[in-house]
């Protein structure tokens, strides 16, 4: 790792962030290079991160990879897209690794040996498992939890990867790939994983437009003979050109692979839900069908919360904001929510103030100025007291 990267490391560690915020809730947070030992040259990276993301929390985020970082326009696309959806709770917020590959070494890069004796894509996988991942979940609190996105010569490389390596991945989303080059057809190579073992569900999602529909149905086909334990699903667009099936394909891969996420979270959020005992168990429900956690939404835990606060159940709302405060223990603002039910319920707030006081003097989702105001909020709830 060179020495930009350890340098942006340890001031970010900090809290200092070197752009601003162009999403609603996720932040860039590392735009660097690092030499690859085993391709044996720079590999350019952009590291984003949700809004609540900071070293310093115990929780870790399932990290999404998204191949091809130099074509802008599809890169600012997923990433907005993956923005979207996280703030309308469709999907957990996640850490992206947005890498890119330039041009005189793509097509090596992705391309085995077997089909040209250059081909640098088994030193490409080494790089990625072995260097860029362990590096992400070491630095920037990433779990095993693994989405790969490529286009193009990437979705034919997510896919060969999906096979070799489907334990180590939870989800593929291959947009306008190809499946056959030289010596290789990835539609056999299906028949690799009906020879291991799963330990969860693994997604597999493609979208192909107006050129490799052939190959679209020879792989949708073989998909569906071999019924592999993979849920899967591929999408023609016989009219779309290459570079339009990227935003074709995207919203609804994401929006399939965590709706059974949504779906789990759901039951908790859901009116008719008084236990919130049930908490524990929805969330090895979740782990137990993606074989790695992820944790529920901001808004859904925190919907929880004011359900029963305006429903006058205080005390069930102060157990929803504190279930909340286990996985965003930075979002200070919850203390104060749990003040206020505690001065429906007349308790003493003495402890829940000092709590606050802590977090939100460690926290770095909030602006000195949003902390001020946060500080003043405090002082009126003190004040209703009286």
């Amino acid at each position: 790792m060179n020495k930009i990267l350890i340098f942006i490391l340890c001031t970010t560690v900090k809290g200092f962030f070197l752009f601003g915020q162009d999403y609603e809730r996720y932040k860039k947070l590392v735009d660097t290079t690092i030499t690859s030992t085993f391709l044996g040259f720079e590999k350019n990276f952009t590291v984003t991160v949700p809004f609540e993301w900071q070293t310093d929390i115990e929780r870790e985020f399932p990290l999404i990879i998204l191949f091809d970082r130099q074509n802008s326009r599809s890169n600012n696309y997923i990433l907005n897209t993956i923005d979207y959806l996280t703030s309308t709770d469709q999907m957990p917020s996640s850490i992206i690794i947005s890498v890119e590959s330039e041009q005189q070494y793509r097509n090596l890069e992705t391309t085995p040996k077997v089909s040209n004796p250059n081909g640098l894509s088994l030193q490409n996988e080494n790089f990625i498992f072995k260097e860029l991942i362990p590096m992400a979940e070491k630095h920037f609190i990433a779990s095993d939890f693994r989405l790969f996105i490529g286009h193009s010569r990437y979705g034919y490389f997510t896919t060969s990867l999906l096979f070799s390596r489907i334990n180590e991945l939870n989800a593929v989303i291959s947009l306008s790939p190809f499946f056959i080059e030289k010596n290789v057809d990835l539609t056999d190579s299906i028949k690799l994983i009906e020879k291991q073992g799963f330990n969860s569900k693994k997604y597999y999602r493609f979208g192909i437009g107006n050129d490799f529909p052939e190959q679209f149905v020879k792989m949708d086909s073989a998909l569906k003979i071999a019924q592999p334990p993979l849920n899967v699903k591929g999408t023609l667009f016989p009219e779309a050109d290459h570079y339009a099936v990227p935003g074709l394909t995207i919203t609804t891969s994401l929006y399939e692979i965590f709706e059974e996420w949504n779906k789990i979270q759901d039951i908790y959020f859901s009116n008719n839900q008084k236990d919130l005992t049930v908490f524990n168990t929805l969330n090895t429900k979740i782990e137990k069908h993606y074989g790695s956690g992820l944790v529920f939404s901001l808004g859904v835990l925190n919907g929880k919360g004011w359900f029963f606060y305006n429903e006058a159940e205080y005390a069930k709302a102060i157990e929803a904001w504190e279930i909340l405060l286990t996985t965003y223990p930075n979002y200070s603002e919850a203390y104060l929510y749990i003040i206020d039910a505690q001065i429906q319920l007349k308790m003493d707030i003495s402890k829940t103030v000092e709590q606050f006081n802590q977090s939100l003097s460690k926290s770095s989702i909030f602006s000195q100025k949003e902390k001020e105001g946060l500080l003043k909020d405090l002082e009126d709830l003190k004040k209703s007291q009286l």
